[in-house]
């Protein structure tokens, strides 16, 4: 596996398990920190917590044992490129501030690194 690829997979580990942290429903201060609307049924966010945590665990795996999925890397792509878009749509549409929306860039690196990734393995 590529070096920095393998790095890219740590890197968006943290970054996923750091966002899982960001929704568990007590963390209201790492919301509002970012300016993230609320009140947000508990419901909701533990089930955006787990399956960010649960990519973040996956990426954390692949590195480690540097195995190679393109589905899963592509899915992942697009999770993250999505998730980016959807915040500057939100931003641009005047509903979350620019703090939240910039809370995305992570996802919006990560998400290109891996479509890069994939041009590259075909």
């Amino acid at each position: 596996m590529e070096k920095w690829f393998r790095h890219a997979l740590f890197a968006t580990s943290v970054v996923n398990m750091l966002g899982a942290a960001l929704f568990v429903p007590a963390n209201t201060f790492g919301r509002d920190l970012l300016g993230l609307p609320a009140p947000v049924p508990a419901l909701y966010l533990w089930i955006i917590a787990s399956w960010i945590a649960g990519f973040g665990v996956a990426y954390f795996w692949m590195a480690l044992y540097e195995t190679r999925d393109r589905l899963f890397i592509a899915i992942g792509a697009f999770g993250k490129l999505t998730f980016f878009l959807i915040l500057a749509a939100e931003w641009s549409a005047g509903t979350i501030p620019l703090t939240a929306a910039a809370g995305g860039l992570w996802d919006l690196v990560l998400g290109a690194l891996f479509v890069v990734w994939l041009a590259k393995t075909q």
